[in-house]
């Protein structure tokens, strides 16, 4: 099944930034890989040491250093890879393509300037939990503030950070968020989580598996080829699983090899596009 009738994504690994006034264009995902990739994008907008609040109700460690080392420590157990969060560098992400960003947190009104002004974004796809945004010490409520002075569509999907099963459940509904965005072509989305390195990329490589004509292997690597990252495989395919095969007396998922729904036949990719657009209204 081709995507180029799909709302998916124009001119992907061209040269950033993106000009904002680019005319749309949707092309298949099988000139992917044989593009220039996008640089990694960080923008160096953090908060000092000394300005992070202190929430003594909470147990997060005392000092930003701490927090940093002991979340990725956390990361590395949990995740199994080598990727870090360096929270006093400021909000970072990669722009995916004309019309998707994965990256961290905002972490002030300022970031959700930034993003408007020169990225032209229109939606903000947060999937982070009270807990986090507590942990880093964000004022959430001052960010959501902006995005509705600036007409940015804020919307929140929790999963929990490092929880492959919390994210397997959140998924189709944080993808279903995603599709609605991007189907309405008035700006870019932007998906985040804490570090941009789990959640978020997870929802986006479930987006172009399911909506875009890839198998999992291709859209996973099409996503880190250009911000490294490690979201869970396993709880991709195991939304895959749910949504395609939602009836009482198919196999556990558990009991399937590794690589169990890493494709999927067309009728299951239309079946699992029904299922996820249709929670736009629950």
């Amino acid at each position: 099944m081709g995507a180029a009738n799909l709302p998916c994504f124009s001119s992907l690994f061209g040269v950033f930034p993106l000009q904002n006034n680019a005319p749309n264009k949707f092309l298949p995902f099988s000139s992917i890989l044989s593009k220039p990739l996008y640089r990694f994008n960080r923008i160096c907008c953090g908060v000092p040491e000394s300005g992070i609040q202190q929430n003594p109700s909470t147990s997060r460690p005392s000092s930003s250093k701490n927090r940093m080392e002991d979340y990725n420590l956390a990361m590395k157990k949990m995740m199994r890879n080598p990727y870090e969060y360096h929270h006093e560098l400021g909000m970072n992400y990669t722009v995916i393509a004309d019309n998707l960003i994965v990256g961290s947190q905002p972490q002030k009104p300022e970031d959700i300037n930034f993003l408007k002004e020169e990225e032209g974004v229109a939606y903000i796809l947060n999937l982070q939990q009270d807990k986090d945004v507590e942990y880093w010490g964000i004022d959430l409520q001052s960010i959501i503030e902006r995005c509705k002075e600036l007409g940015i569509h804020h919307m929140r999907q929790p999963a929990k950070d490092f929880d492959p099963d919390s994210l397997r459940t959140g998924l189709p509904k944080a993808v279903s968020l995603l599709e609605w965005a991007i189907s309405k072509g008035k700006g870019k989305v932007y998906v985040h989580c804490t570090a941009g390195l789990g959640r978020a990329p997870a929802v986006a490589i479930a987006y172009l598996y399911w909506f875009c004509g890839m198998n999992l292997n291709t859209a996973y690597e099409a996503l880190t080829s250009k911000r490294p990252c490690g979201p869970s495989k396993r709880a991709i395919r195991g939304a895959t699983y749910d949504l395609s095969k939602n009836d009482p007396w198919k196999e556990p998922f558990e009991s399937l090899p590794d690589n169990a729904f890493e494709d999927i036949a067309d009728w299951e990719r239309n079946l699992i596009r029904d299922r996820v657009r249709a929670l736009r209204r629950t």
